[in-house]
């Protein structure tokens, strides 16, 4: 049985997390990653066959390579089509050996552990590099750029394959999971049970709008508890909150009320702060330093890290020439706080950074899309 939802239409967000594709680096030909359509509601999420994907694995071949301060460029080839990769570069500092172990110190066997650390280190920094010709793995979201799209890798490695055993299994697995889940449609079904009480997502599309509701008690109850951080468990506790979660809209059916119903399962309460929080994120108010779910969610306004690292980056190169007359540009002030802060931050919560600190007149915008410090 096909899902309820045809290709042409959009998932309710809410029932993403159950599609385990959601949660997996999809690895979908390059030809497919170009043509799928994007969510009309939530950037960044695309639909194929009514299954959501905001994470891809890529590979294939390097076909262009272009270098910046932060990142390199890679064109890369999988005989479908040729995608963009932004893959950033590692540039933490070479800090030594961790405290308590002594550049001679061996362990049983013979290493020598501080030999062992410099030969992982040259690994890294060989593998980080590619030339053209060269085979490629990235796993990252796909975004678009200027209309274009691309893939912004949060890991990337170079793959030696001499006999091209890496490259004839990918070709053997990649069909097997279009035919076995890619291409089949998501059974909703199954998961709301009876597909009469909720027809096309009409009433589904009620929880939704209690998501968003719920996403705005949650902020104001931040902004009211001075919060800076916190778990989503613990909003689950608050009575206020809980409460509004367990109440559905007076238009909603007897099904949403069933689903919302307090007391039948903790399930639906946990997927709806889920939802709601997810809209804070793409908002901006809230954001999280890694993508695990159970990871700690930091309020933007509150962080005064952040706030720190991007006044620094505006002050500090305002000071060089090439920044003294016009300023910094968001792009730049984006790529240097994702590498100072955090890789995951977005656009959104670092432009809400910005407007907070010239709200404070701490930097002024001199023109579109520049930034000067005081």
């Amino acid at each position: 049985m096909h899902s309820d939802f045809g290709n042409d239409e959009e998932l309710p967000s809410l029932l993403w997390g159950l599609d385990p594709i959601f949660s997996a680096y999809t690895k979908l030909y390059i030809k497919d990653i170009l043509e799928i359509k994007e969510s009309k509601h939530i950037p960044g999420i695309f639909f194929y066959n009514s299954h959501p994907i905001s994470k891809v694995d890529v590979f294939g071949t390097v076909v262009l390579t272009r270098e910046k301060d932060h990142f390199y460029t890679y064109g890369v080839d999988d005989g479908t089509g040729v995608i963009s990769c932004t893959c950033w570069k590692n540039i933490r500092p070479n800090e030594g050996l961790p405290t308590g172990i002594s550049a001679h110190q061996t362990v049983s066997g013979g290493l020598n552990i501080a030999e062992q650390l410099r030969k992982l280190q040259e690994h890294e920094q060989k593998n980080s590099k590619l030339d053209i010709g060269d085979v490629i793995q990235v796993r990252g979201q796909i975004k678009v750029f200027r209309g274009q799209r691309e893939v912004v890798a949060q890991s990337y490695s170079k793959v030696d394959d001499p006999v091209f055993a890496v490259q004839i299994a990918r070709m053997l697995e990649v069909p097997s999971l279009y035919r076995n889940f890619y291409d089949k449609q998501f059974q909703t079904h199954q998961v709301l049970e009876n597909d009469s009480h909720l027809s096309r997502g009409q009433e589904v599309s009620n929880v939704s709008v209690q998501a968003e509701r719920l996403s705005e008690k949650i902020s104001d109850f931040l902004q009211e508890s001075n919060i800076e951080n916190f778990y989503q468990r613990e909003l689950e506790i608050v009575d206020s909150l809980t409460a509004f979660a367990s109440k559905p809209l007076p238009s909603s059916s007897s099904a949403v009320q069933e689903y919302l119903e307090p007391g039948t399962t903790g399930r639906q309460i946990r997927s709806l702060f889920r939802e709601a929080l997810l809209l804070l994120q793409q908002k901006g108010v809230v954001f999280q330093k890694a993508t695990r779910p159970d990871e700690v969610y930091l309020v933007t306004d509150k962080d005064k890290v952040l706030h720190k690292v991007i006044l620094n980056t505006i002050q500090e190169d305002c000071k060089r020439e090439k920044y003294a007359e016009k300023g910094c540009h968001f792009l730049h002030i984006f790529t240097c706080a994702r590498q100072a802060y955090s890789p995951y931050l977005t656009s959104t919560i670092v432009k809400r950074v910005l407007d907070k600190l010239e709200s404070g007149s701490e930097i002024v915008s001199t023109m579109e899309g520049y930034y000067t410090a005081f």
